[in-house]
């Protein structure tokens, strides 16, 4: 996908949006505990104030990365009642990341919510946090201060987090090379100035909390009515229009007995969408297993770790997905 503008160009959009709303302090950078197999430390955390609230990300650079080799940025957004602690161990992206040579980030929402639009969630939803600006000025402080690459910026996320992803995503599309999520809709109208950017969503059949089909009651979250209309089908449908790709109905791309991949290539700013459906995982379509904090008072595993039991490598396949494209092949 070819660039809309120079690289600069993005900084000073971000610039001009976040310019009277976003208020960073002084980055405090501390050690994470997660290490890495020789028990040396492979995370740092940044916190910064904003709208007199502390938020804070941590950040994966793998030690291949050179300061003067510009990379790609994955940005990974946690779900409902999760945190960037419990997510960066699920979601496989740091493992990609190391072996790969890009760099991720995982925010962390306020009291494990983010506020994606209309409905959704939590009590950053119920206090009206904004997220979109604390997210973009995130990934405008990365460019600035990391080898980011701007042209291959990609967002992805779980659940409330891929909501999250689809906002961040249909708002801010100028920034966005690639969205990719797992298990969750597109809940709010995008921007007037959209511009199409590729995007997957993978789901489970058996998803017992956001299901796969229309007619969803998600009582869990006290959703209204309205949500009730989405699904994994409709959900790649809305993409189709926005992206104004062609064709009567999706084609198939893959098919395995356990998964299979449909959607649309034919679509405008050589853009495509995708829906990957895991036949048999539940609402977390990682092939890792949750941690063993992850599990309530009676050994079992929390409703957010009911999980894809054939192992599918989906956050793989979704990055192969996510990295074929970059802003400069644009079209």
């Amino acid at each position: 996908m070819k660039a809309t503008g120079p690289t600069f160009a993005v900084v000073l959009l971000l610039s001009a949006t976040l310019s009277g709303c976003i208020g960073f302090g002084d980055d405090e950078d501390s050690n994470s505990e997660n290490q890495d197999s020789n028990g040396e430390d492979i995370y740092s955390i940044h916190c910064q104030e904003y709208d007199d609230l502390e938020r804070c990300w941590k950040l994966l650079v793998p030690d291949s990365v050179e300061k003067d080799t510009l990379v790609p940025l994955v940005v990974d957004i946690h779900g409902y009642t999760q945190d960037m602690d419990k997510h960066n161990n699920i979601t496989g992206f740091a493992d990609l990341a190391i072996e790969e040579g890009f760099m991720v980030v995982y925010p962390d929402g306020y009291e494990n919510s983010w506020n994606a639009g209309d409905i959704c969630c939590g009590i950053a939803f119920e206090e009206g946090i904004d997220d979109m600006s604390f997210l973009l000025g995130m990934v405008e402080q990365l460019i600035e201060t990391q080898p980011v690459d701007a042209d291959r910026i990609y967002v992805s996320g779980w659940s409330n987090g891929c909501s999250m992803t689809q906002m961040l995503a249909t708002q801010a599309s100028e920034l966005f090379a690639a969205a990719g999520c797992m298990s969750m809709y597109l809940i709010t109208a995008p921007s007037p100035d959209y511009s199409p950017v590729p995007f997957m969503e993978v789901h489970g059949l058996l998803d017992d909390l956001i299901l796969y089909g229309n007619a969803a009651p998600l009582y869990i979250f006290g959703q209204e009515e309205g949500w009730a209309k989405e699904g994994a089908m409709q959900n790649l449908e809305d993409w189709r229009k926005m992206n104004n790709c062609s064709g009567i109905g999706p084609e198939m791309i893959t098919v395995e007995a356990d998964y299979d991949i449909r959607g649309y290539s034919n679509c405008d700013n050589g853009s495509e969408v995708r829906l990957m459906t895991l036949n048999y995982a539940g609402h977390n379509p990682y092939a890792k297993d949750c941690p063993d904090y992850q599990l309530d008072s009676a050994g079992d595993l929390l409703w957010s770790c009911r999980k894809n039991p054939t192992g599918i490598e989906s956050t793989r396949i979704l990055w192969e997905f996510l990295s074929g494209f970059s802003k400069s092949d644009e079209e």
